[in-house]
């Protein structure tokens, strides 16, 4: 991808941050680059107990931290997330980790594209 290194860095480093925060001890932090057509996705996936599907939008928000997150943290890493993404006309897409967990992918523009 095409951007800026230092926030594309941030980025990265919040992700993994919070999903080691989030998952339990000895818990496997799982990180990959998938190349598409047009697009490089970014997947971040932990083994914790994951965001229910109606909380998912409400994370990005500033400040909040859902009930039962680990103390700790400002509650600006998923909003900080999102801004870079927008920044490098990206999207980030929440799911559920293949064993449980969160799913993170951060799609972004291909450099080729």
């Amino acid at each position: 991808v095409e951007g800026v290194q230092g926030l594309l860095e941030v980025m990265l480093g919040n992700l993994v941050d919070n999903a080691v925060a989030h998952s339990p001890a000895g818990g496997r932090v799982v990180i990959a680059v998938l190349p598409e057509a047009q697009r490089v996705r970014l997947r971040v996936e932990d083994e914790g107990a994951g965001i229910a599907p109606e909380e998912r939008e409400k994370v990005f928000e500033r400040f909040l931290r859902l009930e039962g997150a680990p103390v700790g943290g400002s509650g600006l890493g998923l909003s900080i997330v999102r801004r870079i993404a927008d920044i490098h006309r990206g999207r980030i897409e929440l799911g559920e980790a293949e064993g449980g967990g969160l799913r993170v992918d951060v799609v972004l523009p291909s450099a080729r594209a």
